[in-house]
């Protein structure tokens, strides 16, 4: 296994301060994240049965970590011995997973506070709904049920679906 300071994530700061592909961050505030989310990766690999959550500019690192396929799978399994899953849909399906999301999130920053002392307020002082998920992706937390356009309360939403949604297909031309 390799050691987490031995990962490279240069190539995920570059698309991050990228004006149109990136996020435009600065040099300086990517490096900052970069250092925050390698602490995220550590407490995911410190305490496996605990849904750890990133910070929202952490979660974002992650996601342009995730975009690089193979470099993503490769980092996991040299770093964790196993691919670290994303469960993007956390404290979306009602009160009681908001609620499991609100108590991860704080479970998080106990951890890490622990383990590496009070967080930087910069970049630790809110949360997306994207939970480590590990190995575990069956409880209730990340059980694999997604959210369906269905269960959004809103009149206006599935009023607009039920008139302007295009088939999914409506047929194909093949050329030759």
């Amino acid at each position: 296994m390799k050691h987490i300071n031995e990962l490279d994530l240069e190539p995920i700061i570059v698309k991050l301060v990228d004006q149109e592909e990136g996020l435009g961050w600065t040099v300086e505030y990517a490096l900052n994240v970069e250092r925050e989310y390698r602490k995220f990766l550590m407490l995911c690999k410190m305490f496996p049965k605990e849904h750890i959550v990133p910070s929202s500019p952490v979660d974002d690192f992650w996601h342009f970590h995730i975009l690089d396929t193979r470099k993503y799978e490769l980092d996991c399994n040299n770093f964790f011995g196993y691919f670290l899953h994303h469960f993007p849909y956390f404290g979306m399906r009602g009160e009681k997973d908001a609620e499991n999301l609100r108590n991860a999130w704080n479970t998080t920053l106990k951890l890490y506070t622990e383990n590496f002392g009070a967080p930087d307020k910069m970049i630790w002082q809110s949360s997306k709904r994207c939970p480590n998920c590990g190995r575990r992706c069956a409880d209730d937390a990340t059980s694999e049920v997604r959210p369906r356009i269905a269960d959004i309360n809103s009149g206006a939403i599935s009023a607009v679906l039920e008139t302007s949604r295009p088939p999914i297909v409506e047929g194909y031309r093949i050329f030759s």
